[in-house]
């Protein structure tokens, strides 16, 4: 299989855009160089990649055209950025090796051992700039040492225990995994952040593939209202109940509050959301959720594109990072993919870069807590934490954090309630501490030691 012909194949088909931009066309032989150019004029004209059909009506050289029906016949199944890699390694390979075939012709011989390692260091700087591989450059001077205080309120606690929240905010450019086995709460920890940043006055964007719209937002109205879970969903609640989620369902809409007279006077809470959902939502406290079984990147960067601008989202969930597709292709199956997951959180913290919005991710951990098919889902990431779930007598949840970048790993314990599913923000012991300090007691161990 040819690794080029392969690649365009991948791209063009898919309408891979990432893979696209991240092409350069001296990665090519002179023969695709041409196809390349061609791809990119049309790119720049229509802004969007050219199908087969497109290619084929604007090229008329027929060795260009023999070209692409070869194109179009290659059957490959690996993913475009993989084989974007291959090309990549391939070509640096090539450059490093012509490079040091006339470095030893010149110079080797009659050159000192300090000017053979400069000359080296000097090729490696020249291949990388050819490849690609520097990143871009700032100038030091223009430089602000700290941030603007516009800048700092957009640092998010998460909201699950104030005296975490004391000692760590994230930044509005983090990706934060959340990692658990199945069932063991990372669905409801990322309700509960979401619903938290809604409770600060800012919206939220929730991505959701297992779970349906609906069920995030029982949960969320649950969190709100103090409602247990149970009797939101069956209707089953007291008076005073019902008028908190009607209260509170109300304040999703500009001029929600004005009708909640016709709710107190029917007490039909129907009638009442046929009135409210003709009123606008909230611009500044929206709490979109989107759900999407074949959850892919680019559905991700489309819902983002359009809601991010007209509306103040101050967090991002994308619930769960190990069934996200890279692309809209059916057939994927990126929960077993561990180079497709790889690239899904890369692509996740290219978000939170390119959008200032910090983004959350649960992703499944195995028996011993590590990341499940694939590890490498946590280089991208600036903060991960694992879930431990204790008994409902325990009340309790513990996170413990796997990785920081900016600063100490601590993990803490919260409150958890379990008929509503709110967690915190109070902290508590898990029960392994409590019975830590209990031997200590009767031991005349220090307790500083002992948990």
């Amino acid at each position: 299989m040819n690794l080029t012909s392969a690649l365009l194949k991948q791209i063009i088909t898919q309408e891979d855009h990432d893979t696209w931009g991240n092409l350069r066309e001296n990665y090519l032989t002179a023969e695709y160089q041409t196809l390349y150019r061609v791809m990119a004029t049309h790119v720049k004209n229509f802004t969007k990649l050219p199908t087969f059909e497109d290619l084929k009506l604007s090229i008329r050289d027929r060795k260009l055209q023999e070209k692409i029906f070869a194109i179009e016949a290659v059957e490959v199944d690996v993913d475009a950025w993989v084989l974007l890699e291959y090309l990549k390694n391939e070509y640096t390979q090539v450059e490093i090796l012509d490079e040091l075939d006339g470095f030893i012709d010149k110079t080797v011989a009659i050159s000192s051992a300090e000017e053979n390692v400069e000359a080296l260091q000097q090729i490696v700087l020249d291949v990388g700039e050819r490849v690609d591989l520097k990143p871009p450059e700032e100038n030091m001077q223009v430089i602000n040492l700290f941030e603007s205080e516009s800048e700092i309120k957009k640092y998010l606690p998460l909201g699950l225990n104030q005296d975490y929240d004391q000692q760590m905010k994230f930044s509005p450019r983090d990706l934060v995994l959340v990692g658990g086995r199945r069932g063991a709460g990372k669905t409801f920890t990322c309700v509960n952040i979401a619903n938290n940043v809604y409770e600060a006055g800012r919206g939220s964007i929730y991505f959701t593939i297992e779970m349906d719209s609906r069920s995030i937002l029982q949960r969320m109205c649950s969190l709100g209202t103090s409602v247990p879970v149970g009797r939101l969903i069956t209707r089953n609640m007291s008076e005073n109940e019902w008028n908190k989620v009607a209260g509170w369902w109300a304040g999703r809409f500009e001029g929600g509050k004005e009708l909640l007279p016709i709710y107190y006077e029917k007490r039909d809470f129907d009638s009442f959301h046929s009135e409210l959902i003709k009123q606008k939502l909230t611009k500044n406290r929206q709490l979109d959720v989107v759900y999407d079984p074949l959850l892919s990147l680019s559905r991700i960067r489309q819902e983002l594109e359009t809601r991010v601008s007209q509306n103040d989202i101050g967090v991002i969930i994308v619930d769960y990072l190990n069934q996200v597709r890279r692309h809209n292709a059916p057939n994927r199956s990126g929960q077993y993919d561990w180079t497709e997951q790889i690239e899904v959180s890369k692509t996740l913290k290219s978000i939170a870069q390119e959008y200032e919005i910090p983004v959350f991710s649960p992703y499944q951990t195995d028996n011993t807590g590590e990341a499940r098919f694939a590890k490498g889902i946590l280089d991208a990431a600036d903060a991960a934490f694992t879930i431990e779930t204790w008994s409902p007598e325990d009340e309790c949840i513990t996170f413990n954090c796997t990785k920081m970048r900016a600063a100490k790993m601590e993990g803490f314990t919260s409150v958890m309630n379990w008929d509503t599913l709110k967690i915190g923000p109070q902290s508590t012991m898990n029960p392994q501490d409590k019975e830590a300090i209990k031997d200590s007691l009767s031991t005349g161990e220090d307790i500083h030691e002992a948990i």
